[in-house]
């Protein structure tokens, strides 16, 4: 009975992070268009979002602290709990930094861009496949998928490394596109902070499913 009405709850507690993980995901998706359209309507609608994932985040958290308050779970299944608890936390702030690239863009809509943007796509992409798939590590308990979304970090950081790069040398050639050069290198910046936003939680889906948090054991 304890049992089946615990597992009852967990999967309620998983739907809930679906639809943030799917909410949060939308708002990377949302920032990449808007920066590649310059689309002043469309940033806005991002950052105003940011509202309805703060509520269901309070609300995923609401549910994770009653099922440790009634059901009093065992090591394992307070593990689960406590990881869900930690990956509400870090979708928050990844919706935070959509709506922060959000804002340079508001920025930059009056303006042709100068500098070209490609790699800024490509890591959005990488975002929000991290977030997509790091959501999904925790609901499957898939070890193997969270492990996965931590090598797709590194992937991530040699983009930003080689956006570092080429801005530097663009302002160092042609300053007068030195504005939007530090621009684009803070989105990148904000996207290169999603992925180890993404690669924490995964970090500990494998601490819910193990017991061990980058080697150490916690729980």
């Amino acid at each position: 009975m304890y049992r089946s009405k615990f597992q009852k709850e967990i999967d309620a507690l998983n739907i809930g992070l679906i639809q943030l993980g799917s909410m949060v995901a939308q708002t990377i998706d949302g920032s990449v268009r808007a920066l590649i359209t310059q689309d002043r309507e469309l940033c806005n609608q991002i950052i105003a979002s940011k509202r309805e994932v703060n509520i269901l985040r309070a609300e995923i958290e609401s549910k994770a602290l009653r099922i440790i308050l009634m059901q009093q779970p065992i090591a394992s299944d307070l593990r689960i709990i406590s990881t869900a608890l930690k990956i509400i936390t870090d979708l928050e702030r990844i919706s935070d930094q959509a709506s922060d690239i959000c804002e340079i863009v508001l920025h930059l809509c009056e303006e042709k861009y100068r500098p070209t943007i490609e790699i800024l796509p490509q890591m959005g992409e990488y975002a929000k496949q991290m977030v997509h798939g790091c959501t999904n590590s925790f609901t499957k308990q898939d070890i193997a998928l969270a492990e996965e979304i931590i090598k797709i970090d590194d992937l991530m950081d040699e983009l930003f490394v080689k956006l570092k790069k080429k801005m530097i040398n663009l302002i160092k050639e042609k300053s007068d596109y030195a504005d939007q050069a530090i621009y684009f290198l803070m989105v990148g910046k904000y996207f290169e902070k999603i992925g180890d936003h993404a690669e924490n939680i995964a970090e500990w889906v494998i601490f819910s499913k193990t017991g061990k948090h980058k080697h150490n054991r916690i729980l």
